[in-house]
């Protein structure tokens, strides 16, 4: 079950909610995750091509259960596409706005050029609830983070910006996608970056 246990982090390969039921409530400062997004991606052992109806309940009950399990509160990573799902999802989150510089995909006759951080966390420090200096995947030479073969890869920098501005040092993180995402993963690559300098 254990996939991953170095450095203070520990990764567990283990469907989603039945790992996260037997995790003790409270045990986590904060819980962050950016979740499959339900697009049909190719995913390694994951359908992510899921009825609009069942994707909703997953979320609701990941959500459910990371607030369970942290003190604090949590932080949910999206596209502008899923935006309004997840905030009926977490309807007293705080929408922080992360500029996609990128042209991004067309729908309505709008470019959509940004993706929304949901926090239902109180910031460590004062920070502004517009990020215009992250590259995001997606954005073609202008992303200058190492690439790994993963078809959901989240920014390293966006990961550590998070981190810096949500926890203090020492602090537990729940990330219930982490074995999901790329490998090594960007929570985990994040966190021996700070760890490390």
């Amino acid at each position: 079950m254990i996939a991953l246990e170095q450095d203070g982090l520990t990764l567990i390969n283990w469907d989603t909610i039945p790992y996260l039921i037997t995790i003790p409530t409270g045990s986590a400062d904060i819980a962050f995750y950016d979740p499959p997004y339900n697009v049909g991606k190719e995913y390694d052992g994951y359908s992510d091509n899921r009825s609009p109806e069942d994707y909703f309940e997953w979320m609701c009950e990941v959500a459910e259960e990371c607030r369970r399990i942290s003190r604090r509160g949590i932080l949910v990573y999206v596209g502008c596409e899923q935006r309004r799902l997840f905030e009926e999802i977490l309807p007293e989150s705080h929408m922080i706005v992360v500029h996609k510089r990128a042209v991004g995909v067309m729908k309505g006759n709008y470019f959509l050029q940004y993706h929304v951080l949901l926090s239902e966390v109180k910031p460590v420090k004062k920070i502004p609830d517009l990020w215009n200096d992250i590259r995001l995947p997606g954005e073609g030479y202008y992303f200058r983070e190492k690439r790994y073969e993963h078809p959901g890869l989240t920014s390293l920098y966006l990961t550590e910006r998070i981190l810096s501005c949500f926890t203090h040092e020492g602090e537990t993180v729940l990330d219930p996608f982490v074995v999901v995402g790329s490998q090594p993963s960007p929570l985990t690559q994040a966190v021996r970056r700070l760890k490390h300098g």
